[in-house]
C-alpha cells in the first residue's frame, strides 16, 4: 500500500525563509563557478557587415535564384580571401564568415561577413559581393547583377558580455532553486514531529495522549 505524502505549504516555506543565508552562500557560490567558467570560454565579441546586391528578371528566374549557393564556393571565397591581402585569411575562412540573407522576391540577396574585428568584416562582405557580382555576370555573359547598397559599417551581432551575464545569472538563480527545493524536500521527509497527525505516524496509529518533554524533565528532577 502507498504511504500517501502530506505537504505543509506553510511549513516549507517557514523552513526556506529560516535558511536564507544558505540559499544566498549555495547562489553565490554558483555564481562565482559560473563567473570563472565563462571568464576565459566565450569567444569575443562579434560583428556582421551586410552587402545588398540585386538582379534583374529573365524568364521568371532570378540569377540570384539561380546562382545564390556560388557565393559560399570554394572559388570565389579563394578569390576575396586573395584580393583582402589579409593576412590569415584562407578560402575557407571566408566561408565561415559569409551568411546569405534571401528576400521574398528573390531579386535582392543580402551577404554577410562576421568577424571579431569591424574593418575585416565590412571589407569582406564587399570582396565577397564583387566577387559574386563577377563571376555571376561572367556565367550569364550579361550585367544583370549588380551592387545595390556597399558595407559601410558593422553591427555588433554577438555581445561576450551579455552572453557571460546571462549565464552567471542562470547559475545564480539555478542555484538558488535547487537549494530551495532541497530544503523543501528535507521539510518533507523530516522525521520531526510538528503536530498530532505527524505524532500518529500520519494516522497509522491512534494517539491516546501526549507527555510533554518538559513533564519528563519535572519528573527526573524530583527522582
Amino acid at each position: 500500500m502507498n504511504k500517501e505524502i502530506n505537504i505543509d505549504l506553510r511549513r516549507c516555506l517557514k523552513a526556506i525563509l529560516k535558511k536564507w543565508w544558505l540559499i544566498i552562500i549555495v547562489g553565490g557560490v554558483c555564481f562565482g563557478a559560473a563567473y570563472l567558467i565563462t571568464l576565459n570560454n566565450l569567444k569575443q565579441d562579434e560583428y556582421t557587415a551586410e552587402t545588398t546586391v540585386y538582379s534583374v528578371v529573365f524568364n521568371d528566374y532570378s540569377a540570384l535564384t539561380l546562382y545564390s549557393d556560388l557565393l559560399t564556393s570554394t572559388k570565389i571565397c579563394r578569390k576575396a580571401a586573395e584580393e583582402s591581402g589579409i593576412p590569415g585569411i584562407t578560402a575557407d575562412k571566408v566561408k565561415k564568415m559569409i551568411s546569405i540573407k534571401y528576400s521574398s522576391t528573390g531579386t535582392v540577396l543580402g551577404i554577410c561577413a562576421t568577424s571579431t574585428d569591424k574593418a575585416i568584416a565590412i571589407r569582406m562582405a564587399n570582396l565577397v559581393a564583387d566577387t559574386f557580382i563577377g563571376e555571376i555576370n561572367n556565367i550569364t555573359s550579361s550585367d544583370s547583377v549588380r551592387l545595390l547598397d556597399q558595407a559601410t559599417k558593422a553591427e555588433l551581432s554577438y555581445n561576450r558580455s551579455l552572453e557571460q551575464l546571462k549565464i552567471r545569472i542562470l547559475a545564480l538563480c539555478g542555484g538558488v532553486i535547487l537549494m530551495c527545493f532541497w530544503i523543501a524536500l528535507h521539510e518533507i521527509f523530516t522525521h520531526k514531529i510538528y503536530n498530532l497527525y505527524d505524532a500518529g505516524l500520519e494516522g497509522e496509529i491512534d494517539i491516546i495522549g501526549i507527555v510533554p518533554l518538559f513533564q519528563l524533565k519535572i519528573e527526573g528532577d524530583k527522582g
